[in-house]
């Protein structure tokens, strides 16, 4: 199975990109947090030496289908601080919409610094894989890029969990150990440390938490689905990220058709590597 540089892999075309959506990261089409990280590995081969992502604000404008995607990117400031358009195209269709800032600035604040939540390292949990098994469930495809870890394992049918956030230790299968002494895979070096390449894999685990965060609250099994209608991320630049990443998802208000969520990405080592939030659109599976 392709590993996440690989399934965003960027060919030139014409004045922009052109990337191969890989079915292997569908969940109800491809996964809009994938399609953000196609985004962000666009501007990082425009921006300037020494620069960093330090916000998307992206539209997911319909739903994008495995294949081939036109990627074009428009600066429209440049500088210390920069902002580009992104645009995801398909059939000369518009499918994914961005506003991505970077910046090289680093001035000094007055350090204002969250605190992780109290959870047990990723080694002390069972995988999901694992868990699900055991109920018979099997994941969606789109699962078996990631190694899972939850905090608090629960079904809709089974008994609140102790906290209301969905927490999850998530690893992707084939990216390097970033210095822990993990193996690294099909990413290689070029992964372990890049700051646009980090909020690739924060920004894609942002996506993905709002949906379970809300079923993570249910108390019934929901007969609906909840495709992404925008997404909100801030890198902090803290930093090398490390394989393991843990995802504090919740989603405390839905309803007249949206999901809200929001989620924070913590490195292993206690740093809130980016912060997000979005909507979900509910949507009913047709026949």
């Amino acid at each position: 199975m392709p590993g996440l540089m690989a399934a965003t892999a960027l060919a030139p075309s014409g004045d922009g990109y052109r990337a191969m959506l890989d079915p292997a990261w569908d969940i109800w089409g491809p996964a809009g947090g994938y399609i953000a990280a196609i985004a962000l590995r666009a501007v990082r081969e425009r921006a300037a030496e020494g620069h960093r992502p330090a916000s998307l604000m992206g539209q997911f404008v319909r739903v994008a289908k495995p294949g081939a995607i036109d990627v074009a990117v428009e600066a429209v400031k440049e500088g210390g601080s920069a902002l580009y358009l992104v645009t995801l195209a398909q059939e000369g269709r518009p499918v994914f919409l961005a506003q991505i800032w970077t910046t090289k600035r680093s001035e000094a604040s007055l350090p204002v610094t969250p605190v992780m939540p109290d959870v047990p390292a990723p080694e002390a949990l069972r995988g999901q894989d694992e868990l699900l098994a055991e109920r018979g469930i099997a994941w969606n495809r789109f699962w078996g890029n990631l190694d899972g870890r939850p905090v608090h394992f629960r079904l809709a049918e089974d008994p609140p969990a102790p906290v209301p956030s969905q927490r999850r230790w998530l690893r992707f299968r084939d990216w390097p150990g970033a210095g822990e002494g993990e193996p690294g895979g099909a990413a290689g070096d070029e992964a372990a440390g890049d700051p646009f390449l980090d909020a690739m894999r924060t920004a894609l685990l942002i996506d993905l938490g709002i949906w379970p965060g809300h079923w993570h609250r249910l108390q019934e099994n929901a007969d609906y689905l909840a495709p992404s209608l925008d997404l909100t991320v801030y890198f902090h630049g803290s930093g090398p990220a490390g394989d393991w990443l843990l995802s504090d998802a919740d989603s405390d208000v839905s309803g007249n058709g949206l999901i809200s969520g929001r989620v924070r990405i913590w490195s292993r080592d206690g740093r809130a590597l980016a912060t997000g939030s979005g909507h979900c659109l509910v949507t009913r599976p047709r026949g």
